[in-house]
C-alpha cells in the first residue's frame, strides 16, 4: 500500500536538500544555448517527481499554478478541467485521458507556502492521486518541483503507470516552461 505525500521536517529538509544538489549540479545533457533542463524521476514509494530551474521569480511561477484551469491545461492528458472556488481552495472536476474511455476524478486543490498541494475527494477510476507543486527562490532563478502520485482502480502494471507518468509530467514542465514564455 503506497504512503500519502510525507509532510515530516525531516522529509521537507530532504527534498530541499535534493532540490539544491539538481541546481548546482547540471546534467550530462545539458541543454544548449540556454535550453531549460526538465528531469524526472520516480521515488520508492510511487511518486513522479519532474524538476526544472526556471529563471524567474518565484512569485510569478505560484501566480500562474494558481489558476486551476489553466494549470491542468499544460498536461497533455488533461480532456477539461473544472475548478469552483472553496474557501482559500479550489475544488476541481477533472476529465483525462484513460486507457479505452475517459477517466474522472474530483479534487481539492489549497495553496501551500510554497505551491499547490492537490488531494483526490472522488473518484471512481482511480484510488489515490495527489499532486503538488512546489516552487522555491534560487538567487536569480527558481526550482520548480511537481510531484504527483497516481493509483489506478484497474489492473494496470506499476512500471506501465510510472514510465506514462514520468513522460507526462516532462511534457506538463515543458509546457509550463513555454507558457511562461521561456521556451
Amino acid at each position: 500500500m503506497r504512503r500519502p505525500l510525507a509532510r515530516s521536517s525531516r522529509a521537507l529538509a530532504l527534498a530541499g536538500a535534493a532540490l539544491l544538489a539538481l541546481a548546482i549540479s547540471p546534467p550530462a545533457n545539458a541543454g544548449r544555448d540556454g535550453e531549460i533542463q526538465v528531469w524526472t524521476r520516480h521515488t520508492d514509494e510511487g511518486d513522479v517527481i519532474a524538476v526544472a530551474r526556471v529563471p524567474l521569480p518565484a512569485a510569478k511561477i505560484r501566480e500562474f499554478i494558481a489558476d486551476a484551469e489553466r494549470a491542468h491545461m499544460l498536461a497533455p492528458t488533461t480532456i477539461k478541467a473544472d475548478a469552483k472556488t472553496d474557501g482559500k481552495c479550489q475544488k476541481v472536476h477533472l476529465k483525462v485521458q484513460g486507457l479505452l474511455s475517459p477517466f474522472q476524478l474530483d479534487t481539492r486543490r489549497c495553496p501551500t507556502a510554497q505551491g499547490i498541494l492537490e488531494t483526490m475527494v472522488a473518484s471512481d477510476d482511480f484510488e489515490a492521486y495527489t499532486t503538488e507543486w512546489v516552487i522555491q527562490e534560487m538567487g536569480d532563478a527558481s526550482m520548480v518541483s511537481y510531484r504527483n502520485r497516481t493509483v489506478l482502480n484497474v489492473s494496470v502494471p506499476d512500471g506501465i503507470i510510472l514510465r506514462q507518468s514520468k513522460k507526462v509530467m516532462a511534457k506538463t514542465m515543458r509546457n509550463l516552461i513555454n507558457a511562461l514564455g521561456l521556451g
